[in-house]
């Protein structure tokens, strides 16, 4: 039975780089980047998805969005596999979901002004006449926090704030329901992040948006998400409210990466139970790829 509720779907979601060697790049191995990842993204939720780099958060995130083809498995978006569309259709897809880069100076080209940045998804997309397009940057930048001014300005001449809400605003332009933010605050001043934060929240309530929110910031994740995704070397760990995940992790690799954030107590610190051993946590996850993610249910602390 299909759950309305439900925007995004994911399914044994795989994705591998190849390993090529010799003059005839012949494949010897492969990357095992995202192994068998599987959740859903309610509609005007936010899902965090949490891990130390390297883990797969972004390439799930990519390849949610087919920026990455998967190896395999499935994304259901609003009832649509997204695996199985190419070209003008899944073109057609790409105008309801979006992303926001962790790099806010990267991902913005250079060489264009901020105006042309915000419209050109309108062109491309065919939504609004050039004319039309100009009256729509003013609206976006003015809903960002910006200056309507600023569109003929380049990026380099804004602060890293300034250039993320540049990316906010490309990112709205085509009114899309889901969001992938790929660490959007990772490159800005804590103060920054505060910020773009709450302007992330007051646009989710403003346009009822879906979020998947992938970041290293335990504090923030628990801030702005409904429900918190733990990935370790590819794989969906343990998946739960933030609540619970803060106040009862099950796995290892949530509890090792929970303790890993100092306590401003001496007191506290040092009665603070140990995190568990690398090789406790690696066990569990050779362990989890043998089943489902951690569901509240199950007591994964016989994996030790």
């Amino acid at each position: 039975m299909v759950d309305n509720n439900v925007l995004v779907r994911v399914d044994n979601l795989v994705k591998h780089f190849p390993i090529t060697r010799g003059i005839l790049q012949k494949q010897v191995g492969a990357v095992r980047a995202v192994d068998d990842v599987s959740f859903e993204v309610r509609r005007g939720e936010t899902l965090g998805l949490v891990g130390e780099s390297g883990c797969g958060k972004s390439t799930t995130g990519r390849a949610i969005l087919q920026l990455y083809r998967p190896t395999s498995g499935s994304v259901n978006f609003d009832g649509v596999d997204l695996v199985k569309l190419k070209g003008e259709d899944l073109r057609k897809m790409r105008r309801k979901m979006q992303m926001i880069f962790q790099d806010p100076y990267a991902s913005l080209d250079p060489r264009m002004t901020v105006g042309q940045i915000i419209s050109e998804p309108l062109i491309v997309h065919n939504v609004v006449s050039e004319s039309e397009a100009n009256e729509r940057v003013k609206q976006l930048l003015e809903l960002v926090r910006l200056n309507p001014a600023f569109s003929t300005r380049y990026p380099h001449e804004f602060s890293g704030g300034q250039r993320q809400r540049v990316g906010i605003a490309r990112a709205l332009a085509l009114q899309p329901s889901f969001i992938v933010c790929d660490e959007p605050i990772s490159a800005l001043d804590v103060s920054v992040q505060a910020q773009v934060v709450n302007l992330l929240e007051e646009l989710q309530k403003q346009f009822n948006l879906t979020y998947l929110f992938i970041a290293h910031d335990l504090s923030m994740v628990r801030h702005i998400s409904d429900r918190v995704a733990v990935m370790y070397l590819g794989v969906v760990v343990e998946l739960t409210t933030r609540n619970e995940l803060y106040s009862n992790p099950l796995h290892p690799y949530s509890q090792a990466l929970l303790s890993a954030v100092p306590v401003p107590d001496p007191v506290i610190e040092a009665t603070r139970k140990r995190p568990p051993t690398r090789h406790q946590v690696v066990a569990s996850v050779h362990a989890a790829r043998l089943r489902k993610p951690c569901a509240r249910k199950a007591d994964l602390n016989s994996v030790k």
